[in-house]
């Protein structure tokens, strides 16, 4: 195996001197447009009480959702109607089409057109869009006053729209097979994919059914300091339907949404004929699987947009097949938990469920042809590849060994109804986690010892842990049916709380419970949020763990191999169990004692500490976390109007506190506050060595943090949270590091942050310069105070690194799951003097591997993991 001493990101960047002169159109939204829809909205009865006046507070959220379906040339959509560039493209798009959109979204969300009228004839009678033309150079732009890329911002959305349009003509050749390119359809957040052909269906040799197709999405980002912006190209595999549904998963308290690829090679009422590819969304009602309905506007659109017939959205239920062959195809777009039906037999009416045959990822030779693709094809742009990134150099260890407290002793509650699952406790117990059974061990009762001790203590729950009945009577309305499973929720509490008393001490319990897609083939409410809600309140925290199942009578050779040495169990039922034994542990509070970064004297104490801003609906909950090197972790809520004051506590007690709805702010309206509650967690007056982690997705807002935004973020020129920096002529007050001693703050940003961090592999050369690719772990340095943590491949991921999904010859090679190591932004904002960037940030990435319940490396450091796990306790 090479080593890699350069990191090869997937991502391209203008070449110095390049010019891309294009020429764009942005629109206004006609003032008689604004009037006519202005005094129908003030005119509607229940519309939503303005703060302000003006055109912003129309309902224009569905407005641009409708919008960026007509038409693929749309690049940017604002949400203010009057603003100059309300509408941005790439080529002037029909104006009917924009009328189509408009009408369908005043009908739906503004009010009824007057009888014998409607909205399309009122709009197109009282003025006409016009186009006006846009002449820019997408490679010219000016720079930050802290050196960071400063594009126009219509550079953002604009240039991943002309690249993938670019594509559309060039194709791409991958493993020697030309592709054909199709254009995706336009997003608000300025991203752009590109599908490399139609899904193709693929049966697995288990008989799972299902379709895919390989994307590609660009988009722009910059870097901190860095003076030219990186254009970002992620391959994913995109995962279609062909199977009926059998369970959807529900995020959120609604109802359940799905989302709908639509395709048709022509038909559309546009000027010129080619492929087009939309995309929009359709809601699951929570009460049963029919009664699948478009978005507010959609089936409008859909039946003018086209010659062919709208998509059927009952065929597209019960046969996703025949709905993706159709002229106007509709394409269901798979997500992570989603099952389907499989007739086990011909004409036979019991059916089997199972996930999607086509597995996620891509190995690194996947990622890297794609790149030379790329880089052929777009240097007619003036884009070249971006350096290989060097490893930085450091002496801190990228692999520190979590040491947790010297014997601790923790009981664990087991509520397991069947035996076998309470057998395999025991025996994850001695195998997985190292503990020896002790000779007190009785049939409810299992004690062991070893590097701790752990009793288990086996709690039978009778019918508590069954599904919550769902209403089945056809006369009752959705509110009728949610006031009677309310009603049931609330039995079922009732019935916990008085089968478990309050505990005086605080306790863990390893929950034996079926899966969501279990209870929803019975049509039943899952379980476990109850219990999330209910169990801190009397002093317990959760976890579940599905039933353990029987073993086959009859098992063949491959099954035997899979069992675990000496046993009927399965590997993967003990390794699962382990994992809820692991995380009840973390939640009794086993947690590692936490290391002094170097430079730090012995004798000196060190804290870390992170605030996390967990979502909670429309609110967020501010969790203070702290740590520190002879002390365990504790936490703080911010004050609310709930409790007016908030004390420091034991880490293991912030579930009971997140139940109740301690915590809970609207950002817009506590804005001052927050900005407060974290300049309080600075301890600007301190001289204690402390590190503050700050996730940037959520801190850096312009009325929270926005010095931590990369066109403000200047290394070790803070500007404290709360601080405006919208008005130049009052330029805010900078805090050096010698104004508050001890104090460190290093900023983090994940992949997930809107796609904001590359994928990155190993490169290297051999005695012949030829390059060698692979996986790359470690530090890299992008920046002057930029790195990049790479995790190593995790123990999980068996996949073979030259196994391709590109050759058309082994479609059977899609079924593989690649996983690769996402990638964390580490950028060290503010140090002291002396501090070395490179050691703080490898002391941060390796905090990703400093867990007690988990091998696997984390995305955050272990404190900010630790915070986020919290989130499954605000229900």
């Amino acid at each position: 195996m090479p080593t890699y001493r350069h990191a090869r990101p997937i991502a391209l960047a203008f070449a110095p001197g390049a010019t891309l002169p294009t020429t764009g159109y942005r629109a206004s939204c006609p003032d008689a447009w604004l009037t006519l829809l202005e005094r129908a909205w003030n005119e509607r009865p229940a519309r939503r009480t303005r703060k302000t006046s003006g055109p912003e507070l129309l309902p224009t959220r569905s407005l641009t959702d409708l919008i960026t379906l007509i038409d693929p040339a749309i690049t940017a959509v604002r949400g203010n109607p009057r603003d100059p560039a309300w509408l941005r493209a790439s080529a002037p798009v029909d104006p009917d089409l924009l009328l189509i959109a408009l009408d369908a979204w005043a009908a739906t969300n503004i009010a009824a057109p007057p009888p014998g009228s409607d909205w399309y004839t009122q709009l197109s009678e009282a003025a006409q869009l016009d186009w006006v033309p846009d002449d820019l150079d997408l490679a010219d732009h000016a720079l930050h006053p802290n050196g960071t890329a400063r594009p126009a911002p219509e550079v953002f959305k604009l240039l991943p729209s002309l690249v993938a349009e670019h594509l559309t003509r060039t194709g791409l050749v991958l493993h020697g097979q030309p592709r054909t390119v199709l254009l995706g359809p336009t997003r608000s957040d300025g991203q752009r994919t590109i599908y490399l052909g139609v899904p193709e269906p693929l049966v697995d040799k288990r008989g799972a059914t299902g379709t895919s197709a390989e994307s590609i999405t660009f988009h722009l980002q910059t870097v901190p300091g860095k003076p030219g912006v990186h254009l970002h190209a992620d391959l994913t595999m995109s995962r279609f339907a062909s199977a009926p549904v059998s369970y959807v998963p529900r995020k959120g308290r609604g109802d359940t949404n799905a989302t709908v690829l639509l395709m048709a090679a022509d038909g559309f009422v546009h000027r010129r004929e080619r492929p087009m590819l939309l995309h929009s969304t359709l809601t699951i009602p929570r009460y049963g699987e029919s009664g699948w309905a478009w978005a507010p506007g959609v089936a409008k659109i859909l039946a003018r947009l086209s010659r062919h017939p709208a998509p059927d959205l009952e065929q597209l239920r019960t046969d996703p097949t025949t709905a993706a062959a159709q002229p106007f195809a509709a394409h269901l777009v798979h997500s992570t938990g989603m099952t389907y039906r499989s007739p086990q037999t011909p004409g036979d009416t019991a059916t089997a469920s199972h996930d999607h045959p086509v597995g996620t990822g891509f190995q690194p030779c996947d990622h890297l042809e794609v790149l030379d693709q790329l880089g052929e094809h777009l240097a007619a742009l003036g884009l070249e590849h971006l350096a290989p990134a060097p490893k930085a150099r450091t002496l801190v260890r990228a692999l520190q060994r979590p040491q947790p407290p010297e014997t601790p002793t923790y009981t664990i509650d087991v509520w397991a109804t069947s035996t076998r699952t309470w057998q395999a406790v025991q025996l994850a117990a001695s195998e997985k986690l190292g503990l020896t059974p002790s000779t007190e061990t009785t049939d409810s009762n299992a004690v062991y010892t070893g590097p701790i001790e752990l009793t288990l203590q086996r709690v039978n729950p009778g019918d508590l842990t069954a599904g919550l009945p769902r209403p089945t009577t056809a006369d009752m309305d959705t509110a009728q049916r949610r006031t009677v499973y309310q009603q049931a929720e609330t039995e079922r509490a009732t019935r916990i709380a008085e089968s478990f008393p309050r505990s005086e001490e605080p306790r863990t319990c390893v929950v034996e419970m079926e899966g969501a897609a279990y209870f929803a083939r019975l049509r039943q409410g899952d379980p476990k949020t109850l219990f999330k809600k209910t169990l801190p309140t009397v002093n317990r925290r959760v976890q579940c763990l599905r039933p353990i199942p029987d073993a086959p009578a009859n098992p063949s050779e491959k099954a035997l191999g899979r069992r675990l040495p000496g046993t009927d169990f399965t590997n993967a039922d003990i390794e699962r169990t382990a994992s809820a034994l692991k995380d009840a542990l973390r939640q009794a509070g086993h947690l590692p004692t936490l290391p002094k970064p170097r430079g730090i004297e012995d004798s000196d104490p060190f804290e870390l500490l992170t605030i996390w801003l967990a979502p909670a609906g429309d609110r967020v909950v501010p969790i203070l976390v702290r740590q520190s090197t002879d002390a365990a972790p504790t936490a703080q809520l911010m004050p609310s109007t709930k409790q007016r004051v908030e004390p420091l506590m034991p880490f293991a007690e912030l579930p009971e506190a997140l139940v109740t709805g301690r915590g809970r702010i609207s950002v817009y309206q506590s804005r001052a506050a927050l900005a407060d509650f974290i300049h309080q967690a600075l301890a600007l007056d301190s001289h204690t060595h402390r590190l503050l982690l700050v996730r940037g997705a959520r801190m850096r807002d312009d009325d929270i943090w926005p010095w931590l935004q990369d066109s403000h973020l200047t290394p070790d020129q803070m500007i404290l949270p709360g601080v405006s920096l919208k008005n130049p002529d009052r330029p805010p007050t900078l805090h050096a590091p010698d104004d508050h001693k001890g104090l460190r703050i290093i900023r983090l940003r994940e992949a997930d942050d809107r796609r904001a961090v590359p994928r990155a592999f190993g490169v290297t050369w051999d005695e012949k310069g030829t390059p060698l690719h692979g996986r790359f772990s470690g530090l890299t340095q992008i920046g002057e105070r930029a790195y990049w943590g790479i995790n190593p491949r995790s123990d999980q991921n068996q996949t073979p690194l030259g196994v391709t999904k590109f050759d058309p010859a082994q479609p059977l090679n899609r079924t593989w799951t690649c996983a690769n190591p996402a990638t964390l932004e580490i950028v060290p904002a503010f140090l002291q003097a002396g501090d070395d960037p490179a050691d703080w940030a490898m002391y941060v990435h390796a905090q990703r591997r400093f867990s007690t319940h988990t091998d696997s490396p984390t995305t955050w450091p272990a404190i900010m993991h630790l915070a986020q796990l919290m989130e499954e306790y605000i229900v």
